[in-house]
């Protein structure tokens, strides 16, 4: 039986979440920055520039410090990353001006922005697996450019400018983190989910989830879990550890939604697609 409540890893929507929190960081830093320029072509490069900056720096960072990685270098790669790739993407149609017409105005910022968000994230998607598997990159770059296509559209919205601006870009940041996060883990055999102390629930600051897919292998401490057709198997050390309140020494397959301790640590192995 399939566990359908774990079929969409917490992970995603806290890629999502911090995506979104980038790009508001970011549409707050286009409201300080100094007028460098009147063109409308150079202030949303501008835009583009430093809302993919900020969205790579949020999810990248808060990436590492859920993993307990290296913070700086990794929000400084994503801030480069996303910025760059934000800017090579909507570069070439931003330079399309509104006098054509109003229905090319809103295919320029429709495609400028859905290849802003999709370069973005094969920029992302390149530090965090330089080889990843083609069918995840390619669905993850098809669901950034859709969620970038959406956010060039409310961004030319009649009315309050600057309100559909924001939530343009909100939208955009979202999508970026939702599109980074999503397939990396909902196509994974296994999400391997680090529990907190006492059995409080990890906050989005706090949750740690790891990704297993088939024919892979993951390192918990000491020990080691290993997918093979879609089965866990734990690998325990000499000294053995405690899977679903057993101590045991040997090589064993896992439940759906087991949990191991390996040391001080707490584990829950979430089974996506379970054997029938």
């Amino acid at each position: 039986m399939t566990n359908t409540a774990r079929m969409l890893p917490r992970g995603v929507l806290t890629s999502t979440v911090f995506g979104t929190a980038g790009a508001a960081c970011g549409w707050l830093l286009l409201g300080v920055w100094p007028r460098l320029t009147t063109s409308y072509t150079r202030l949303d490069q501008l835009a583009a520039l430093t809302v993919g900056a900020a969205v790579g720096a949020a999810i990248l960072g808060a990436r590492e410090f859920r993993q307990r990685g290296d913070v700086t270098f990794s929000a400084i790669a994503g801030s480069l990353l996303g910025g760059v790739g934000a800017l090579a993407g909507a570069s070439p149609f931003l330079f399309i001006h509104a006098a054509a017409s109003p229905r090319v105005f809103l295919l320029e910022r429709t495609a400028a922005w859905a290849l802003a968000a999709a370069a973005s994230v094969l920029c992302l998607n390149a530090f965090l697996d330089p080889r990843p598997a083609r069918g995840r990159l390619r669905e993850s770059v098809l669901l950034a450019a859709v969620g970038g296509a959406i956010s060039g559209v409310i961004y030319t919205l009649p009315g309050a400018s600057d309100v559909w601006q924001a939530v343009a870009l909100l939208w955009w940041g979202g999508s970026v983190g939702f599109a980074l996060g999503g397939p990396e883990l909902w196509h994974a055999a296994a999400v391997v989910e680090a529990l907190p102390h006492r059995g409080r629930e990890a906050s989005l600051l706090s949750l740690r989830e790891w990704p297993l897919y088939d024919q892979r292998t993951l390192v918990l401490g000491e020990a080691k879990l290993a997918c093979r057709d879609g089965r866990i198997a734990l690998y325990p050390p000499a000294g053995g550890v405690i899977a679903d309140g057993r101590h045991i020494r040997e090589a064993r397959w896992l439940t759906a939604s087991a949990t191991v301790a390996v040391g001080r640590s707490r584990y829950r192995i979430n089974l996506l697609r379970p054997r029938v």
